[in-house]
């Protein structure tokens, strides 16, 4: 059944992008949208904090066939002494680290762009510092974009970039034990788990559930890897094939 969904997500998303290269040939203006300019296949891995988000990434971008990036929403936080950091619920002396307005999206969000509208490399270094190969063309596979980040989909900009979806998602118990291994910078403060951590999650959870379509969600206690590498080589190579047959 997971697999069928899976399935189904990959053929909407790839009717998407036939269309989105239909109104490149059939207009006549000057100034393409972006999903018109850009060949990446733009892959975004969302979810609980532990739930193997970054790792998923590192793993796709060491072995997807094809010319790929990886930007991470973690990258992005204001300073500790930005005025756009909110405090705690409950009084705690802390910021919220857990909510999209301690994030620079702004800029995320113009890197992201920088990106697609790029023309990729035609080599990619390998995973072991070897020689450079030769391992994408305008005809063969897109190159790959992946982007993670605990609330990448809260950003319609960066939501809207996305031809593929993910939420990793993990129970409470497992969420905690894996933060509790963590070092953090700046570390948490007793009780920040309870009053920001999976609040903020539980909440963006629901609001990815009624707002973001075609999301598949992944359980962050398996190995996702096999799966997500085959759909994303697939799309990869289904754009790819798509911008070829139009020229």
């Amino acid at each position: 059944m997971l697999y069928l969904l899976c399935l189904l997500t990959l053929v909407l998303r790839y009717q998407a992008v036939l269309l989105c290269l239909a109104k490149v040939s059939q207009s006549n203006t000057s100034s393409p949208t972006l999903c018109t300019m850009s060949s990446w296949v733009v892959v975004g891995i969302s979810g609980v904090t532990n739930g193997g988000k970054s790792t998923l990434a590192q793993q796709l971008h060491s072995r997807l066939p094809c010319h790929t990036k990886v930007i991470s929403q973690d990258d992005y936080f204001f300073p500790t002494d930005s005025p756009h950091h909110v405090p705690c619920p409950g009084g705690l002396p802390h910021h919220n680290w857990d909510t999209i307005s301690a994030l620079d999206m702004n800029t995320m969000l113009r890197d992201v762009t920088d990106i697609v509208n790029s023309r990729p490399d035609h080599t990619k270094q390998s995973s072991d510092g070897g020689a450079v190969t030769h391992v994408w063309n305008a005809t063969d596979l897109s190159p790959v974009l992946l982007m993670d980040g605990f609330i990448l989909y809260d950003h319609p900009g960066i939501l809207e970039l996305c031809d593929l979806r993910y939420f990793l998602t993990l129970s409470r118990e497992e969420c905690w034990e894996r933060r509790t291994i963590r070092v953090y910078d700046p570390p948490d403060v007793p009780g920040y788990f309870e009053a920001c951590v999976w609040p903020m999650y539980e909440e963006h959870l629901a609001r990815v559930k009624e707002r973001v379509p075609q999301v598949t969600f992944l359980d962050g206690l398996l190995d996702n890897y096999p799966l997500v590498l085959q759909q994303v080589t697939e799309f990869s190579r289904l754009k790819g094939k798509a911008r070829g047959t139009q020229g």
